[in-house]
């Protein structure tokens, strides 16, 4: 994931570095604000666009965040995961696919997506829409990726959107619609339940 901030006026260096430090220091309380919370529930969109080769889509969901633990129903299918393990479970189809997360496969957390650069990373804040602070994420040390764009709601402090640039031309992004924090989730919410469901096929490609 390769994030490469191009400083074109060499003049405005300095004050320009001091900016980013500030905008470095606000993305991290921003992140320590978002960790704070017991969990998160949420409504959303996922885009996956691509101009070049004519890709856009867009699927709807609902889900639970707590910590690297996600549970996140996509309709067509449910993905399951307390943060070693990955359930898809496809109801249509009646079968269960158990993995191991893999974050270069995309199944880790989309909170995980923010914390895993909060080091190492330049950070430019972009203030100019009313609604929301915008911070233009630079990762350094990658090979797949071009940039991210946090969106944070300026009122609420609470996580808006996320779009993931990578080296491909993909524009990845998670539109949040409900932010829910703190609520008291039942025990299993983050494993898949074989015993509830005995008639769904088993697939362990771990």
């Amino acid at each position: 994931m390769k994030r490469t901030l191009y400083i074109t006026f060499l003049v405005l260096f300095a004050s320009l570095s001091a900016y980013c430090q500030k905008a470095d220091e606000m993305f991290r309380s921003v992140v320590d604000g978002i960790k704070a919370f017991k969990n998160i529930e949420i409504s959303f969109e996922y885009k996956m666009t691509n101009d070049v080769v004519g890709i856009n889509e867009t699927i709807t969901g609902n889900g639970f965040l707590q910590g690297d633990a996600y549970r996140l129903d996509l309709g067509s299918q449910i993905l399951i995961c307390d943060s070693n393990t990955l359930w898809t479970y496809l109801p249509d189809d009646a079968e269960v696919m158990i993995s191991d997360v893999n974050a270069e496969d995309g199944s880790n957390s989309p909170l995980s997506i923010i914390e895993s650069y909060y080091d190492n990373v330049n950070v430019v804040l972009d203030d100019k829409n009313e609604d929301f602070k915008s911070f233009v994420i630079t990762p350094q040390n990658e090979d797949k990726l071009k940039k991210i764009v946090v969106n944070i709601d300026k009122k609420t402090s609470h996580l808006k959107e996320i779009h993931v640039y990578d080296d491909d031309g993909n524009i990845f992004s998670y539109i949040i619609n409900k932010f829910i924090t703190n609520q008291e989730l039942p025990q299993n919410t983050f494993v898949f339940d074989e015993e509830s469901l005995p008639d769904v096929e088993v697939i362990d490609m771990r």
